[in-house]
């Protein structure tokens, strides 16, 4: 069944079914965001190959009309968005954004934002979702048996790779609903029920990119962003801590940059990981505009601080071309407009 829809949408990527749906909504633009990359024994193994980056850039290169971020922003304050715009960013700030993705970059004439986690770059911390993959990328393959919240919990890692994936990512979608501290003892609590070690800095493949290299990018043209001092989730920050994750952040960036820095993004950037009071932070701390991580283009009616993004880490080119023309979420909104709602059922 997966083939066979694999098979129907290349069918259609190349009968130019998906050029008709740009065209449909080229009045709209589209922020694409990634993440990390991979090639030549560098970066983050499970990340997009950076060869399937090069093939996205070029279709997006001959296809759209790709704008830096400063560019769509301004279009979006006049009111006037040219036709089929598109602009790339990445978020974070690791070390394989600078070997491997701008010279992709480069070659096709793009210049993305990249927004930065400024203790990261800084040297001062190790965010804490890395932490997390470490310890159940090193933790042994056995049953795991540990106190938390006053609970014995029992973790199965004896499983395969994407059976500890799965694990990961339930602690990680846990963590993300708790505070900062208690998402700190979470950390220590499994490091030590698995008995891994976390250094204190960023092993291989876990680096972040320098000043040096950020300023050589800003110097080129690239639009250098704020992405909080720590990576909180914001929702769970305390109200008297959000100015200094987000004003703090561009302060601190304008210093080591020698130079503004006008765009903010949400750390996780879904409507629950960020509040109201996050927005208005955003807003009194200078910054020009923010981006989350809600999926779809701009309106008119779109929040300058709140701005649409599509994540682009598509698994080929055909399923990324889907994903900037708008088709994969008009579909995911027809399929759920047609389905028969299931009665709700009680558990106890």
């Amino acid at each position: 069944m997966v083939n066979a829809k694999r098979a129907a949408l290349k069918i259609g990527f190349h009968v130019g079914l998906l050029r008709l749906m740009q065209l449909a909504r080229r009045r709209q633009p589209v922020i694409l965001t990634f993440h990390r990359f991979s090639g030549d024994g560098e970066g983050d193994p499970r990340a997009l190959p950076i060869g399937l980056f090069a093939q996205y850039m070029r279709y997006l290169s001959r296809h759209y009309r790709v704008v830096s971020l400063p560019d769509l922003v301004h279009q979006l304050k006049r009111g006037r968005v040219r036709p089929n715009t598109a602009a790339v960013t990445v978020d974070d700030g690791y070390d394989e954004f600078f070997s491997l993705a701008v010279p992709v970059l480069r070659a096709n004439g793009i210049t993305a934002s990249i927004f930065v986690i400024s203790d990261f770059i800084e040297g001062r911390l190790w965010p804490w979702t890395d932490r997390l993959r470490f310890i159940f990328e090193h933790a042994p393959r056995c049953q795991v048996t540990f106190t938390y919240q006053g609970r014995t919990r029992v973790v199965d890692l004896r499983g395969d790779e994407d059976d500890r994936r799965r694990i990961e990512e339930h602690w990680s979608e846990h963590a993300k609903a708790i505070t900062t501290a208690e998402r700190q003892d979470l950390l220590g609590t499994l490091a030590e029920a698995c008995d891994v070690e976390v250094p204190s800095a960023p092993p291989r493949g876990y680096r972040p990119m320098t000043w040096a290299q950020l300023r050589m990018l800003a110097a080129e043209g690239y639009d250098i962003g704020a992405h909080t001092r720590t990576h909180p989730i914001l929702s769970r920050v305390p109200p008297e801590q959000l100015q200094d994750e987000i004003g703090g952040c561009r302060e601190q960036l304008e210093l080591a940059l020698g130079g503004p820095v006008p765009h903010f993004a949400y750390p996780n950037g879904r409507r629950e990981d960020y509040t109201r009071e996050a927005v208005e932070v955003v807003a009194r701390a200078g910054y020009a505009a923010a981006v989350t991580t809600v999926a779809g283009a701009m309106t008119p009616a779109t929040p300058i601080f709140e701005l649409h993004r599509v994540d682009a880490s598509d698994e080929d080119l055909a399923h990324f071309a889907q994903s900037v023309s708008g088709f994969q979420r008009l579909r995911t909104r027809v399929r759920t407009t047609l389905s028969p709602r299931r009665p709700k059922t009680t558990s106890c």
